[in-house]
């Protein structure tokens, strides 16, 4: 019999959302890839083994997603032999061959839920590269993943083996389930009442969606900050008792609420939750979608706004185990707005570092992480600001639009508001 675990908030809104409105959240390109380039003398054979080790270990890499009564559940498959796929390439082609490996398909229901490939480089480096179904890891778990594979294959050179990690993933999402049990009612009583009446952010008057048009995504890679600048940022947030996140959203609510009619801003987010020690390095999908509603009061500042947005983010992190879609069932009338207005449910996302830094090492060679090009998944409609934080300590962002409903002009005219107000509490620190 499969071990069956219940299924993450992640996990579930994906696959409730599939099933309402199929639009590929969990399609095979559904994907999150990562790769390194490895420099100094490497045992393919060991290399392979390791993957295989890699695999086994994680049972989240091995798990398929099924319906279970109202719900849905995580079944464990019995780990079977995995290889990496063997090629060989020109070195100039390195990122090219990295980047034809993030469109690789991960079906959901085929595990394992990752796919490798190792490729031999004229120049004697080679390239290792993984893509994960995101329905079963994160952007954090991209770094974590690579660094674990190293260590398996200097284990594999040692003849050693590592043992599973004390904690997997289906038996830590069940005691954040029993965990939370008892406050379930009051916590969808506390969504009920703060969506109420709530609508999607409309950052230009006027704006209309091209229903005529199919889905396309624009992609925009910015700089938000760089590793000193954001340093002090977050400096500037500790004196202040509140987290990066809080103040970078703070920063996003004081631009939108200047273009905004109301000033009352629903957003979606994503927050990140690793709440036991034996996850910090746990590959997965732990990340919980919640939705933040700030009212920003005419000619509110830095001052006013920080405490505001501070206690709307610790209130839906405490709450994030209720997941968004049935949030929105809730409200119909949000919903349907969601679904038609030209913007959808805007997205703010900040992610901090993995931890791991641009180097790992794999036995006496040594592996330098490619920048990845791969935008990630983006969804059909909307306006996103994936905000994440560099090894080097910068602050970067992935602006996906719809092009349907925004243009790149108004977009970069929103991201320069944005880089704008969250540079306001650093602007008098001398550079």
């Amino acid at each position: 019999m499969l071990s069956t675990w219940p299924a993450s908030v992640f996990q579930y809104t994906l696959m409730t959302t599939h099933q309402l409105l199929p639009s590929g959240s969990i399609g095979p390109h559904m994907t999150m890839s990562t790769s390194v380039l490895i420099s100094g003398t490497l045992d393919v054979d060991a290399l392979d083994g390791a993957y295989d080790d890699f695999v086994a270990r994680n049972d989240v890499l091995r798990t398929v997603l099924e319906r279970e009564g109202e719900s849905w559940v995580q079944k464990v498959h019995p780990h079977r032999t995995a290889h990496l796929k063997r090629r060989t390439g020109s070195a100039d082609r390195a990122q090219e061959f990295a980047d034809d490996w993030s469109r690789e398909p991960v079906p959901v229901d085929e595990p394992p839920l990752v796919r490798g490939q190792v490729v031999g480089l004229d120049d004697g480096t080679h390239l290792v590269s993984l893509v994960f179904h995101h329905l079963h890891t994160d952007p954090p778990s991209l770094d974590l993943a690579m660094a674990e594979l190293g260590v398996l294959y200097a284990a594999r050179l040692a003849g050693e083996r590592i043992p599973a990690p004390p904690l997997q993933f289906g038996p830590y999402v069940r005691q954040c389930v029993e965990k939370v049990a008892g406050r379930l009612d009051a916590d969808r009583e506390f969504w009920r009442t703060t969506v109420e009446g709530a609508r999607p952010v409309s950052p230009a008057p006027g704006l209309e969606r091209d229903w005529s048009r199919p889905p396309s995504s624009g992609v925009l890679r910015l700089d938000v900050l760089d590793g000193d600048r954001a340093a002090e940022l977050e400096k500037w947030a500790l004196r202040h008792r509140t987290t990066l996140f809080s103040t970078l959203f703070t920063g996003f609510c004081l631009a939108m609420a200047d273009r905004s009619v109301t000033r009352d801003l629903l957003v979606a987010t994503v927050f990140e939750q690793r709440d036991h020690p034996d996850t910090r390095a746990l590959v997965g999908p732990f990340l919980h979608p919640s939705l933040l509603r700030v009212r920003v009061p005419d000619g509110a500042d830095w001052d006013v706004l920080t405490p505001v947005v501070r206690d709307v983010v610790r209130d839906a992190y405490d709450r994030a185990h209720i997941p968004t879609i049935d949030i929105l069932g809730m409200h119909p009338d949000v919903l349907h707005a969601v679904a038609t207005e030209p913007v959808g449910l805007c997205l703010f996302q900040y992610l901090p570092s993995s931890g791991i830094g641009a180097e790992i090492p794999f036995g006496p060679a040594n592996g330098r992480l490619l920048a990845n090009t791969d935008v990630g998944p983006t969804g059909d409609v909307g306006l996103m600001f994936r905000l994440h934080r560099k090894a080097s300590g910068d602050l970067v962002a992935t602006v996906t639009f719809d092009r349907r409903g925004l243009d790149e002009p108004l977009v970069r005219e929103l991201f320069d508001d944005f880089v704008r107000r969250v540079t306001e509490p650093v602007a008098s620190v001398v550079r």
